[in-house]
């Protein structure tokens, strides 16, 4: 996340003109979604509340379950999208997306990670 914040500041078309900046932001954010994920699966199976059959019912699942809201569910579905574009559809990689997500939604990401430590610091 750290690598990704400290893109903020670059211009758009900035971003747009650098290769390797577009690597080093592409691949933070494949991982730090990758992560949320991993951090629900986890969750899920530690708590016994069974398998879920796609990606985006891990987020569903634990916002029934409490862990997240449901606003935040769904934001984290939309990462989860923008995941399955980075890793199968890379040709179709919209920049201004990126960008705004760099510039706006880090802040999910951070909002799931505290909640689900704040879950678990309830029981």
């Amino acid at each position: 996340m750290s690598r990704l914040r400290d893109k903020k500041d670059v211009l758009l078309e900035s971003f747009k003109n650098d290769l390797d900046l577009q690597d080093i932001v592409l691949r933070n954010l494949q991982l730090a979604i990758q992560g949320c994920i991993d951090i629900g699966s986890h969750v899920i199976s530690d708590e016994g509340w069974g398998i879920v059959g796609s990606l985006n019912e891990i987020f569903y699942l634990l916002q029934t379950k409490g862990v997240i809201k449901g606003g935040l569910a769904e934001r984290m579905v939309s990462m989860v999208g923008f995941r399955n574009v980075l890793v199968h559809e890379y040709e179709d990689i919209n920049l201004d997306i990126v960008y705004n997500i760099v510039h706006s939604h880090l802040k999910d990401i951070d909002e799931y990670l505290l909640a689900v430590v704040g879950y678990f610091k309830l029981e």
